[in-house]
């Protein structure tokens, strides 16, 4: 079944041919690229289970009427319920759900390259904030690898030779929604303070960044899934930024940052693997093509393949060892602290 609309290939061609002709110097190319690699292969998890089809836009209602007068069939449904709320029952289940494993692959085009990342994604959720990513990036005949791991106190986060490595202290963000978690406390807020790396920190940067707007159920290739569409914010959302990574999230239709424009998140609605991300695509709108068919290019592509729940993981698979030869070691935990106690909430530290 398919309830989107398909991509125009030579469009699309056309599109990524304008991305290739971007000059910069060589050096300054690579060392943008290999940072905005960097920081999406970090953040940008996702796994598909089964051959999803891939399209460029969701159809509006009147597509979908006809869609269903033309086949018969009544399992493509308008979801009518806010779209940004289905993002932050993700976000919840990201923090909250049962252990998880499964492979990780990404496609990225910019610059005139194309980036490569195939690895694994293993999380044991229930909010201890233990989880492992580590994926091998190609770009051309340039290869590194990306690993970011916690055991529940300390993330790390390593780019290869050149990078140092980077450090949140998951203890300290946790105590500062300490009063929360002991009382089970349900607000949205609490879970995004939780979401610091892994699938969770993607999902929250895309909460932030992103105004979801439409969204529509049925299947693909069998699996429930919901399919949403999000574009670039013009204002905040409902929940504004609570931490300095929130606010660096909020791109608030900034032009100038060559980000994505769109984006489009297929979730679970299975309640086997319910709000599992399948697959996220980002776009970016070319203005010039207005008018001319299909606009958007495909920029990065995520998936999660292969998920299995409830699996055992041994306590070593969330360990890292600085090395000895480290010299230098970036701490990133302010850009995850709070930086106000949220409202009704007893303060920092408070048991």
């Amino acid at each position: 079944m398919r309830c989107l609309k398909e991509f125009d290939s030579n469009s699309e061609h056309r599109e990524l041919h304008r991305l290739s002709e971007w000059k910069p110097a060589i050096s300054s190319r690579w060392h943008c690229l290999k940072s905005s690699i960097f920081r999406i292969a970090i953040t940008l998890l996702i796994s598909i289970a089964g051959q999803l089809t891939l399209h460029a836009q969701l159809p509006d209602r009147t597509k979908i009427a006809s869609k269903r007068q033309e086949t018969g069939s009544g399992d493509i449904t308008v979801v009518t319920t806010d779209p940004n709320l289905l993002v932050l029952a993700a976000i919840r289940q990201a923090v909250w759900g049962p252990p998880i494993a499964c492979k990780v692959q990404q496609s990225t085009k910019a610059f005139g390259q194309q980036c490569i990342a195939v690895g694994d994604f293993k999380s044991v959720g229930q909010g201890t904030g233990q989880f492992r990513y580590s994926v091998r990036v190609t770009v051309g005949e340039t290869a590194f690898d990306l690993l970011q791991v916690s055991d529940g106190e300390l993330m790390w986060t390593q780019g290869g030779k050149d990078e140092p490595p980077r450090k949140v202290n998951l203890r300290q963000v946790r105590e500062s929604v300490s009063y929360a978690m002991k009382v089970s406390d349900p607000r949205p807020e609490v879970n995004l303070v939780l979401a610091v790396g892994g699938q969770s920190d993607l999902l929250r940067a895309l909460y932030h960044r992103y105004n979801w707007y439409k969204a529509v159920g049925g299947k693909l290739s069998g699996v429930d899934v919901w399919q949403l569409v999000g574009r670039i914010r013009t204002v905040p959302p409902n929940i504004v930024g609570i931490a300095p990574i929130d606010d660096e999230n909020s791109i608030m239709g900034d032009a100038t940052t060559n980000l994505p424009t769109e984006v489009r998140l297929t979730l679970s609605r299975s309640a086997n693997l319910p709000y599992f991300p399948y697959m996220i695509e980002y776009f970016h709108r070319n203005p010039e093509a207005q008018g001319q068919g299909n606009n958007l290019a495909v920029v990065t592509r995520i998936e999660f393949t292969e998920p299995k729940t409830n699996v055992l993981f041994s306590e070593q698979e969330f360990q890292y060892r600085v090395s000895d030869s480290t010299d230098q070691i970036e701490n990133e935990t302010k850009r995850y602290l709070p930086k106000s106690p949220i409202t009704g909430l007893a303060p920092f530290g408070v048991d």
